[in-house]
């Protein structure tokens, strides 16, 4: 076998991981290739195709230690320990702690059964995954989503002369504008990676046409005032990674949400709208559109053990 090397990863590396990505049936937004390329402007991803698996590293930047994605393809106990073995001769040679992050949780026992390491998995309630039904999210239907229903009611009301349609490269910047003048209206520094995702949604524009984006955008006297970009990824899921919108309009975001899923994700069956972050604001707002699971992403250190 090959000797693991890692390079630098890329948009154009974008069908061999999807190859990995669909062997792991993992269900957590993270591990859609869109948003890996989204975040690459801080996690600065290298990738290696080893033991039949897609592997990613990460010094982890501002954010998290140096890791591991969890290893995508099909795995068992023996084929990750043998992963793992290789991997901390890398993490070695640099210096830092063997650490697996993005763990789907039925894949947490494999964690327990190798030979070379000793795992601990555990996850924060503020990084799993908001999941939804996919009709309820199109339709709004039922006593529990009504006042969505009535905000979207009085979007149309209010701007019957709308126009929504599908997001395309050439929408970059006036989509771009809006996300600026969103930071601006928070007093947030557009480029500052810690507090916008300005440079994370101008990655994905930059790489449109090597992406497999699905988004809309609103727009009212021509001008864009809500827009969203996702996958559709495993287990027939619709993956929104980010939405914007004029919060002065009233209704618009409950109207972007609905028209994206009703227009670019038809047929899924749920919808992934990502992690609150335990942020107060995010939290209420995720929990208002009545989730029907909350996915934990796992994460653990590893420490060698040596045995045999």
């Amino acid at each position: 076998m090959n000797e693991l090397s890692f390079r630098k990863m890329t948009a154009n590396d974008r069908e061999i991981y999807e190859e990995y990505y669909r062997k792991s049936n993992t269900r957590l937004t993270d591990m859609t290739f869109n948003c890996r390329i989204a975040w690459d402007v801080v996690f600065k991803s290298e990738i290696a195709i080893w033991e039949d698996a897609c592997l990613l590293i990460s010094d982890g930047a501002i954010f998290t230690d140096p890791h591991l994605l969890m290893p995508m393809g099909i795995l068992d106990s023996d084929k990750l320990d043998r992963i793992l073995l290789a991997v901390k001769k890398e993490f070695d040679r640099r210096g830092w702690r063997l650490k697996v992050m993005c763990i789907d949780e039925e894949k947490v026992p494999l964690f327990e059964n190798l030979k070379h390491f000793k795992a601990d998995p555990g996850f924060n309630e503020n990084s799993s995954d908001y999941l939804y039904d996919g009709e309820s999210m199109r339709t709004l239907s039922g006593n529990q989503l009504h006042k969505k229903r009535n905000h979207v009611n009085k979007f149309m009301r209010l701007y019957p002369g709308h126009t929504y349609s599908r997001i395309t490269k050439n929408d970059m910047d006036d989509c771009m504008s809006l996300v600026a003048s969103w930071c601006e209206s928070k007093g947030i520094d557009k480029n500052d990676i810690a507090e916008s995702d300005y440079m994370m949604i101008k990655r994905l524009f930059e790489n449109f046409e090597l992406l497999d984006l699905r988004g809309g955008l609103i727009r009212t006297d021509g001008i864009v005032r809500a827009f969203a970009l996702g996958s559709l990824g495993n287990r027939n899921c619709a993956y929104i990674h980010f939405e914007k919108a004029d919060s002065e309009i009233d209704g618009i975001y409950s109207a972007i949400n609905q028209m994206v899923l009703k227009n670019e994700f038809p047929g899924v069956s749920c919808v992934n709208r990502e992690e609150d972050l335990g942020l107060p604001g995010l939290r209420k707002a995720k929990q208002s559109y009545e989730p029907v699971e909350l996915l934990k992403k796992f994460k653990t250190w590893l420490e060698y053990t040596g045995n045999e």
